[in-house]
């Protein structure tokens, strides 16, 4: 399905335009008036970041402080979905939610931006929002933790806990997330989406061309004046290599709790590109933003990664919101050039 611009979606991007000007939200601003506006220029930019990533590949000691501290992470603090977690898909029969619950940035905006997908989406609520708010948005977060957006079946999954039963709670959710997508007519469609499905009937995990055709299953089914853009996984080291949790235990050298990316990573991240080219949606590449050769435990004195190792801090996310900007912009611009 070819996506085509309209003119209505103009209005969106002038008022992104103004974000190049000034932003709502920093996570290093703790101390700025109430009511001010930082400007977007206090945010690192991606070569900015990529910077400090190259630097703390190589550095082994800690800085004498991080953010967030340890004990707010090992406590499971620093998650983006903390505010709203009165509209997050509660529990894991849940198939709707109060959308106006779910509705942030400029609340009184005609141009609405979608953020939709699992814990994923959630992660980023804070720093989607800041962009809204910044650019006077309405920003509508549409997220179930546990269930992916692609569609397909998927096996129960209740707060990480797996059975082999067909969730189908997750089913009736996709179908309410794309009947409100439908009625909102969104300018911009953001997945932001776990990329390594847990499959029911039969029991298994999805083969690269399996997430393809899920992605691209649920991007068709998006409507055809929304501009949608895929956030691609980013490298997570899971439990079993979490580098906060390595930090937890007072290692002799920060190199200690670095990773590599897993190739996995890379395969999802081609099947829901190519899910996107199929369908002329965007793609952004999330694995710049945390790793260079490897994915150090300290960016910046921020640390990245939540305890469990398989999201991104509050903290570090809000650090990213100008590399977010940028990210999106040139599909802003290119949905108002038509």
């Amino acid at each position: 399905m070819r996506r085509a611009g309209v003119r209505r979606a103009s209005g969106l991007s002038f008022c992104l335009v103004v974000l190049a000007l000034s932003i709502a939200g920093n996570a290093g601003a703790t101390s700025r008036p109430h009511g001010s506006v930082p400007r977007i220029s206090e945010y690192p930019s991606l070569s900015q970041v990529t910077r400090q990533i190259v630097a703390a590949e190589t550095r082994t000691k800690a800085p004498a402080s991080v953010q967030p501290p340890i004990g707010t992470l090992a406590d499971g603090g620093d998650f983006g979905m903390q505010e709203a977690g009165h509209c997050a898909s509660p529990g894991a029969n849940a198939t709707s939610i109060n959308v106006g619950n779910c509705t942030f940035g400029d609340k009184s905006a005609k141009e609405t931006l979608v953020l939709t997908g699992d814990s994923r989406a959630q992660m980023w609520l804070d720093a989607f929002e800041a962009v809204a708010t910044g650019a006077r948005v309405k920003l509508v977060l549409l997220a179930k933790e546990g269930c992916p957006a692609p569609l397909a079946t998927y096996r129960i999954n209740n707060d990480g806990t797996f059975s082999n039963a067909a969730w189908t709670a997750c089913t009736k959710w996709h179908s309410f997330v794309i009947k409100t997508i439908n009625a909102l007519q969104p300018q911009v469609v953001v997945v932001a989406s776990e990329e390594s499905l847990a499959l029911a009937d039969p029991v298994h995990y999805a083969l690269p061309a399996e997430e393809e055709q899920d992605m691209l299953a649920f991007l068709k089914a998006l409507p055809a004046a929304s501009k949608a853009v895929v956030l691609g996984n980013f490298p997570e080291p899971g439990s079993a290599s979490s580098p906060t949790l390595c930090l937890s235990k007072g290692p002799s050298s920060l190199l200690s709790c670095s990773f590599t990316p897993s190739k996995d990573v890379d395969l999802n991240n081609a099947a829901a590109q190519s899910a996107a080219a199929a369908d002329g949606a965007g793609f952004i590449n999330q694995t710049p933003w945390l790793c260079a050769s490897t994915c150090p435990a300290v960016i910046d004195g921020i640390i990245p990664y939540t305890i469990d190792g398989y999201h991104i801090d509050n903290t570090y996310t809000l650090h990213l919101i100008g590399v977010l900007w940028a990210a999106l912009n040139p599909y802003i611009a290119d949905k108002a050039a038509a």
